[in-house]
């Protein structure tokens, strides 16, 4: 009986494990693409033996496979770590809160005094109707008494009408605001009162000792885009590049004073290789095909566990080659970012970019001339694709998509159209023919191209065009003259690097035929 006594003292032992409440506080947070790494710090007093720790209000849109625990001292053993959302926990009041709840009953006190003020009107009109048959049966009262009092009826009905639609008046406009903050107190409240999780740890410690801990995890409802603003004073100034976050965050917790990163990485991506599986040609027999489909779903599945067998070796490998560059940015001062959703501004880097400015032109598409930046050596400002806005000469001329993921060597930037350069595209009528060589008709077709530049400097301008290019044996395209263009034969594709003066006007001819059987038709020659 003894021995049972004692098992049940160390089984209740057990089960029943001290737990302490811990304050923790966001430290550092870093912001990813589409989510986020949280660093909290607590410090609290062991007590000897097993105990549980809580840390209280943590975000329920936490990742609960990501959370980290560590410890600054070797006497304090981890035992377990886990989340668990807690829909109990007491929050302290809300500033906004309270203060709509302040300002509401201020006005649904004026309210109910309008109504007090409304009723005893009634009241008094109610009284008036009843006591309105004067001197009916009562010889007391003489005609003149009857018509005195009947303006006295008349006077005060009147004067209770204007009290009442003054009330009316003034009442609208506080019933208007009352229900206004009445849903934007339900919309806060709902937000403030959403739950929150706990992070309970399961330690054991050898001596009552002082314990610091960090503990990270990922959450959601968070990230980053960035956002660009590029100036040029003109085409001999470099282009100056402010890279910029847009950081927003839902998490249901205020990130106050903390150490803020932004990384261009997103650990939620699949890290995982793509593995290739057979793929399998075969005539189809209706009678044949189930046994056939058997049989290859066998054989592939021996093919995969092949590849997983092998892929071991490769792991290290695929996860250095195949994940993208990762840039952190430190913030040097702390931030506050409330959690609301709304997009919060943070200047990363400034840039003065290497920069050779050139026109271009498809005058095919569009008259228009616009302006390019050519960024040399722009790989090593690690920028990420994201809307810029386009400042030029002091004034906002539009927006652009930047878009570093590409391997040309010098990144493209629109700086916008300049209407100072005009671009026109005219057919050559003394090129323009059109007769027959036996069973065939040839064509042939020009364009002059102009340019005129307004501006008081030269300029460097690209023009494109472009001759068909034939798809069918018996349609032949001979590019006759091509001028100082560069010609792309598979594609077709013209393009001529002139230089303009100031005030210059230049023209550039290009003529190509095409012969095809008399009678045919043929698409897409102009």
């Amino acid at each position: 009986m003894k021995n049972i006594f004692t098992l049940c003292i160390l089984m209740l032992t057990t089960l029943v494990t001290a737990q302490t409440e811990v304050p923790s506080k966001i430290e550092a947070v870093k912001v990813f693409k589409s989510n986020a790494e949280i660093k909290r710090e607590a410090s609290f007093t062991t007590k000897i033996g097993r105990q549980d720790i809580v840390l209280t209000g943590i975000s329920t849109s936490i990742n609960p496979s990501s959370l980290q625990v560590m410890f600054n001292n070797s006497n304090t053993v981890l035992i377990s770590a886990k989340y668990e959302t807690n829909y109990l926990v007491s929050k302290p009041n809300n500033k906004e809160i309270e203060t709509l709840k302040t300002q509401l009953e201020a006005l649904n006190s004026n309210l109910l005094w309008m109504s007090h003020q409304r009723n005893s009107l009634l009241g008094m009109e109610q009284i008036l109707n009843k006591n309105q048959d004067l001197g009916s049966g009562n010889s007391s009262f003489t005609p003149q008494q009857v018509l005195e009092l009947s303006n006295v009826y008349r006077a005060k009905y009147l004067e209770i009408k204007k009290e009442l639609i003054a009330l009316e008046t003034s009442e609208k406009p506080i019933r208007a605001q009352a229900i206004k903050l009445n849903q934007q107190l339900k919309e806060l409240s709902a937000e403030f009162d959403k739950p929150s999780g706990n992070i309970v740890l399961q330690i054991e410690s050898k001596q009552v000792e002082k314990v610091v801990l960090d503990c990270k995890y990922s959450v959601g409802n968070v990230g980053w885009e960035p956002l660009y603003d590029l100036r040029s004073e003109g085409i001999t100034e470099k282009v100056s590049l402010t890279y910029k976050a847009g950081i927003y965050q839902n998490t249901g917790l205020d990130w106050n004073d903390v150490t803020l990163t932004i990384s261009t990485g997103n650990p939620s991506q699949n890290n995982d290789r793509p593995i290739l599986n057979p793929l399998y040609a075969n005539i189809y027999y209706q009678q044949q095909f189930k046994k056939e489909q058997d049989a290859a779903l066998e054989e592939v599945e021996v093919i995969n566990t092949a590849y997983r067998q092998k892929s071991n070796g490769y792991v290290d490998q695929s996860s250095v080659s195949e994940n993208q560059l990762t840039i952190d940015f430190n913030i040097l001062s702390k931030r506050t970012i409330v959690s609301d959703g709304k997009q919060n501004l943070v200047a990363l880097q400034a840039f003065d970019l290497n920069t050779d400015y050139i026109y271009h032109t498809v005058p095919k598409l569009d008259r228009g001339a616009f302006l390019l930046a050519k960024i040399t050596d722009w790989s090593q400002y690690n920028l990420v694709s994201g809307q810029a806005n386009i400042f030029f000469e002091g004034a906002f001329v539009g927006t652009t998509f930047i878009n570093p993921e590409v391997t040309a060597k010098a990144l493209l930037i629109s700086m916008g159209r300049d209407n100072s350069i005009i671009v026109e595209r005219t057919p050559i009528k003394d090129y323009r023919s059109s007769k027959f060589i036996g069973s065939n008709t040839k064509e042939t077709i020009g364009y002059d191209i102009v340019v005129k530049n307004k501006k008081g400097t030269p300029i460097t301008i690209e023009i494109l065009d472009q001759i068909p290019v034939s798809k069918n044996k018996n349609v032949q395209v001979v590019l006759e003259e091509k001028g100082q263009a560069e010609y792309t034969e598979d594609v077709g594709k013209l393009l001529w690097t002139l230089q303009v003066g100031a005030r210059e006007t230049v023209v550039n001819s290009f003529m190509y035929s095409i012969k095809y059987p008399k009678n045919d038709t043929v698409t897409g020659i102009k």
